[in-house]
């Protein structure tokens, strides 16, 4: 795997965690007003499609790529990912739509440990002390700030959550193996807006589109859930490790919680509190020791 800048696709990988944990209280809100699941979904992926292909004609206005097209249909990742993106929103969301949303990040933040094995056992990558300590610290964090939550838990919530969680680890593996193609975030979220539409088709009679909410709470949640986060993960999965990927998006966690409290309540008490303090300082810990390591490595090409 191709590491351009080890230190910025850290960073992406954080913000991009952060980004999807405030998207999950935008959608909470939205789904508050009435809006369901595919009326967020349609729009969503109607914008992503709108921008990713005015921002290909734009960037590559006059450029003529070497690469055949047929590229794009022949990696089976980039059909994984063009899948996963719409699944993961599609669980996710309709989690948030049945509970609050730290039990969907909850189920959501399956995703580290999965990602962490698909690197290990697949990509057979490195795995040091720092990388485990982060992860049982994150862990640690994550036991004490769930821990007044869990009685109001739902099985159903909790289960499209974990689904979401499955399908976001694959996700996210996929983007380290799509193609190197112009036209690739173009050729994915083709795929993600034909079954989105499939999906809606399917529930046109619940749909509630033509509304100044929905068009609203559409275009927020599209920048920030499907524009913004995809951009930061796929510079983020093109220059960092799954491993590394695994543990600084878990920055989402942390982001909707506090937003959970603050927003929707109760405030937390010092257990909870005690717990996203832990999973702050491993996720910075292991942002400084990226950082460290990549300083450290370009001294050492210097001399």
């Amino acid at each position: 795997m191709s590491r351009l800048n080890p230190t910025m696709g850290a960073w992406a990988a954080l913000i991009a965690g952060a980004v999807f944990g405030v998207n999950s209280n935008v959608v909470k809100a939205a789904n508050n007003t009435g809006l369901t699941t595919m009326d967020l979904l349609i729009y969503q992926f109607g914008f992503a499609i709108v921008y990713f292909t005015g921002r290909f004609l734009i960037v590559n206005k006059g450029i003529h790529t070497k690469l055949p097209y047929t590229s794009l249909v022949k990696n089976p990742y980039n059909w994984i990912a063009g899948v996963t993106t719409v699944l993961t929103g599609l669980l996710y969301y309709s989690s948030i739509q049945i509970t609050d949303p730290s039990i969907a990040s909850l189920g959501l933040f399956q995703y580290p440990w999965i990602l962490f094995l698909m690197g290990v056992l697949i990509n057979k990558e490195r795995v040091t002390g720092k990388h485990i300590s982060a992860v049982i610290l994150l862990w640690m964090g994550t036991l004490l700030l769930i821990g007044g939550t869990l009685a109001h838990i739902t099985l159903p919530g909790l289960l499209f959550g974990f689904g979401a969680g499955i399908s976001f680890a694959t996700n996210l593996f996929s983007l380290q193996k799509i193609t190197d193609h112009p036209f690739i975030k173009v050729f994915i979220f083709f795929i993600a807006t034909i079954i989105a539409l499939v999906f809606c088709l399917g529930q046109y009679r619940e749909l509630n589109l033509f509304t100044i909410d929905a068009l609203k709470f559409g275009f927020i949640t599209a920048i920030w859930g499907q524009i913004a986060s995809f951009e930061l993960l796929a510079y983020a999965a093109k220059n960092v490790s799954s491993v590394t990927m695994a543990t600084l998006t878990t920055t989402e966690l942390p982001v909707a919680m506090l937003l959970t409290w603050f927003i929707w309540g109760p405030f937390p008490d010092f257990v909870r509190v005690s717990g996203l303090a832990v999973m702050v300082i491993a996720v910075l810990w292991l942002t400084f020791e990226q950082s460290r390591s990549v300083a450290q490595s370009s001294l050492q090409q210097k001399s």
